[in-house]
């Protein structure tokens, strides 16, 4: 097996980092800025204080069902992940930026599913569900991974 060298992985470590550091530092302030309602397009973007008790979409588990759930898809993200850009080789500048804000976007909500037993959402744009920084970078990283995925993949 090819010895990892994290020197190789620079992108995925700092795109995880600074994604995490913005979602987390959106996240605090949001909490302490008496955000009520926020409105930037009337009955379309809001920006408001919401604390997500469940897992996606607010369906709830039960706390500790949860924390297992959302610690094992973080260790399946990274461990896909991984093989993705180890085993098939493309180690990629994007492939990495997408892999660090998927990981750094599963960090921030578990780290505020550990630290409060919630995950702070605050982003309105009817008609989705309230989210936040660290579910644009899951969804939008693994849209455009998969995509990515998909047109290198031999039909």
């Amino acid at each position: 097996m090819t010895r990892l060298k994290l020197q190789q992985y620079w992108v995925l470590i700092l795109s995880a980092i600074a994604w995490l550091a913005i979602d987390l530092c959106i996240k605090y302030y949001v909490a302490h800025a008496n955000l009520s309602r926020l409105v930037l397009i009337k009955n379309f973007f809001y920006l408001s204080l919401q604390t997500n008790k469940g897992v996606a979409f607010g369906i709830h588990l039960g706390y500790v069902f949860q924390l297992i759930i959302s610690i094992l898809i973080l260790s399946l993200l990274i461990y896909v992940g991984f093989k993705y850009i180890l085993v098939l080789k493309r180690n990629s500048f994007i492939n990495q930026f997408l892999l660090g804000i998927i990981i750094g976007g599963a960090l921030g909500n578990l780290f505020n599913r550990v630290y409060l037993g919630y995950v702070i959402d605050y982003i309105i744009l009817k008609p989705f569900p309230v989210f936040n920084v660290a579910d644009i970078g899951i969804t939008v990283g693994l849209i455009i991974l998969f995509l990515l995925t998909y047109k290198h993949t031999p039909q």
